[in-house]
């Protein structure tokens, strides 16, 4: 048996990525295809166990202890591949099927990171063959494809000769220099996310979808003409309308876009394995200047980082430090990747036809990721966009008309390729006719009528001739469906800003969010206190909702929530509210303290805010102390304690007990080695993963959390 070797951290980031949805195939991937026919399930088998005893790399396993990972290699002749033969009734239920057995989490206890199935349906079987990323990447399918092909027509005379993992080497000093100094200043938009979809999440799941888009002719024609003009690559045309996209939906003047590449070393072109590093390339959007000089700015950091792709980005990290906590690679959260070739994939095998089948493991590690996909050159060649997207970022109506936008985009550069990029519209005709069909069918009153300042829109009503409303962004650009702006109105010539947040819907109205003013930041999540009124509202018991902010204590994680309900009074209705809060909205959004009242005091008609901040203030100075005494923990005391191991760990004499752990220069693996000396030092006996402290990333906010794990389970 080979001795074990610690992993790389490379590898050690995929796996505490997976300590954050335990339980889950998050790093799956597969190898899918479809066969008319039926193939032999032993000869399978025994061709897959010869591939994998040929490679190295998918005869290593790995090992986990609380804080480490390390891997070895299982010799050629104790590995062994069991392929199910599986029957399926109903050609329509494969899918499914096969997704999920491809996203069933592998156990990383030393067993293998590779399995296999034949599904039986009709005349035909699906094959599927899935791996673990540590092992695996997608540029891999093509060599285990065609090894098991060579494998399955001759098994007898397929080479065996093992094949070594390809070892990559280490970056170069210029070239990890050259990446700090790319992303020196940067820093990631404050309020986090688009002004499309949801707010980000502090506790994230990973749930992801995908969706597919075909490209307009009119948009793969100007990308043509472009490419010519502007002697750019295809790819540089695309990458530069994404940031453009993006910067045009929130993501602000300053981006960062990753790109996977592979970073197999050369003569090693072929390998499999997990060779692939995300580049992340920084552009800024200059709006007053024509799309050239986007293209000019995005094929100079692409050409650049290609030549200087042997540095995983984690270990740059520390140039972007986020104020709030996150989960993942703060360096981006959308993604941009290229792949030529198309989608199609017809082979034999075995001498029946086959041809590859796409197979998503319901996870996405990133907002956003568009896989541009053309399929050739000829003028009427298809260019296919598979939108990769997180559930908790993006709904598929939102994914749906970010793709339509990103189409009238390069269709309007055609006509407009010496504007300013801040002139361009990235309006698609379905956003024009729905806020054509809001003023024309009389939508726009019931709206108005909710906004606190409805008096100063008395002008407006059914029929009104001349005035119009709209949603802006912060610059007073005009926004389309589904971004959230401020609303304003046109009255007499005169732009009247509301002070209330909303966006178009799809139908035509317009949804009011709450004001702007009420926008507060906890622990790095930005969003409107309406917003958690309303998921109070909705709660069959509850009559009236108002919910407010104060001062939570020193430090950066930001106020603490108080939420004040109409009820009538029943037992236990907080905690059912808190739990129903916690199933809608992210952890950083729920409120910390549900009080219970006959009524909402008013003032002026409206609930008297002034009022219910004066009464959270005095339950908040109250409650750390009683909620210590109630569960037996000195919680003043476990703050001490967890603030000298913030010290201790961040190597800082200058944090305080509202000191974010990743904001104060913490990383993952450290915050691992963390909460294992937070059990053994302080004699914690609650159970703490990693997912808790990204959500209370402070020794306030995590004492805080300990304690009341512990008297639940105490009441347990």
């Amino acid at each position: 048996m080979a001795a074990d070797s610690p992993a790389t951290r490379k590898e050690t980031d995929l796996w505490l990525l997976e300590r954050l949805v335990p339980g889950s195939g998050v790093n799956n991937l597969s190898l899918t295809f479809d066969v008319d026919g039926h193939l032999d399930a032993d000869l399978l088998e025994r061709a897959l166990t010869l591939v994998v005893r040929k490679f190295d790399i998918l005869r290593t396993v790995f090992l986990t202890t609380e804080t480490d990972l390390t891997k070895r290699v299982v010799p050629p002749s104790e590995a062994g591949v069991d392929v199910l033969d599986m029957a399926m009734g109903d050609a329509g239920d494969v899918q499914a099927a096969v997704e999920s057995f491809v996203g069933a989490p592998f156990v990383l206890d030393g067993s293998p990171l590779v399995r296999a199935a034949v599904f039986r349906h009709g005349g035909s079987d699906t094959v599927s063959v899935a791996l673990h990323h540590l092992v695996f990447d997608a540029m891999s399918t093509v060599t285990l494809l065609g090894e098991l092909m060579a494998a399955y027509g001759d098994p007898e005379g397929y080479d065996t000769t093992a094949v070594a993992p390809a070892a990559e080497p280490e970056p170069s000093a210029e070239s990890v220099e050259f990446w700090r100094e790319q992303l020196r200043g940067f820093r990631p938009d404050e309020e986090g996310g688009l002004w499309i979809g949801n707010p980000p999440s502090a506790a994230p799941d990973l749930a992801g979808e995908s969706t597919w888009y075909s490209l307009s002719p009119e948009a793969r024609a100007v990308v043509r003409r472009l490419q010519r003009e502007l002697r750019a690559p295809e790819a540089v045309i695309l990458l530069a309308a994404y940031y453009l996209l993006l910067s045009r939906h929130g993501a602000g003047s300053d981006i960062v876009v990753g790109s996977p590449v592979s970073v197999r070393p050369q003569g090693h072109e072929s390998a499999i394995g997990y060779h692939v590093n995300v580049l992340p390339l920084r552009v800024k959007v200059d709006a007053a200047k024509p799309f050239k000089r986007l293209v000019n700015r995005a094929r100079a950091i692409f050409l650049e980082g290609l030549g200087n792709s042997g540095v995983p980005a984690e270990s740059v990290l520390d140039e972007v430090r986020a104020e709030g906590p996150s989960w993942r690679n703060s360096l981006c959260n959308h993604l941009f990747n290229y792949v030529p070739g198309g989608t199609s994939g017809s082979f034999s095998f075995g001498g029946h036809q086959a041809r590859t089948r796409q197979v998503e493991n319901g996870f996405s590690k990133f907002d956003l990721e568009f896989f541009f996909m053309p399929e050739g050159e000829e003028e009427n060649a298809e260019t296919k966009i598979r939108a990769v997207y997180r559930t908790q970022a993006f709904s598929r109506a939102d994914v749906a008309l970010l793709l339509d936008r990103y189409d009238a985009l390069l269709v309007a550069l055609g006509e407009g390729l010496d504007q300013p990029v801040g002139e361009l519209s990235v309006w698609s005709a379905a956003d024009r006719a729905a806020v054509e069909a809001g003023h024309r069918d009389g939508r726009l009153p019931e709206a108005f009528a909710a906004s606190p300042a409805a008096g100063r829109y008395a002008v407006y009503g059914p029929g009104s001739e001349g005035v119009r409303a709209f949603v802006a962004a912060p610059d007073g650009d005009e926004l389309p469906v589904g971004v959230r702006g401020e609303l304003c109105v046109v009255d007499e010539e005169r732009v009247v800003r509301t002070g209330d947040l909303a966006r178009w819907l799809a139908d035509g109205r317009l949804q009011l969010l709450g004001r702007v003013e009420r926008r507060v930041r906890v622990q790095g999540l930005a969003f409107g206190l309406e917003e958690l009124d309303s998921v109070l509202l909705a709660h069959p018991a509850v009559d009236g909702a108002a919910t407010v902010a104060v001062p939570g204590g020193e430090g950066g994680d930001g106020p603490v929530l108080v939420s004040f309900v109409a009820a009538d009074p029943q037992p236990d209705l907080p905690e059912l509210l808190a739990k129903h809060v916690a199933a809608e909205l992210p952890a950083p959004a729920e409120p910390r303290h549900v009080v219970v009242v006959d009524e909402l005091p008013s003032a002026g008609g409206r609930p008297d805010l002034k009022g219910l901040r004066r009464r959270a203030e005095e339950l908040v100075r109250g409650a750390s102390s009683a909620a210590a005494e109630d569960q037996g923990l000195d919680t003043e005391e476990l703050t001490r304690e967890l603030l000298a191991l913030w010290r201790e760990f961040l190597k800082r004499d200058d944090l305080k007990s509202g000191s974010g752990f990743f904001a104060s220069g913490g990383h993952s693996l450290l915050g691992v080695q963390l909460i294992q000396r937070v059990k053994r030092s302080t004699g914690v006996q609650v159970k703490i993963r990693l997912a808790d402290l990204f959500a209370n990333p402070t020794p306030e906010k995590l004492a805080s959390f300990i304690a009341q794990k512990a008297g639940a389970a105490a009441q347990g």
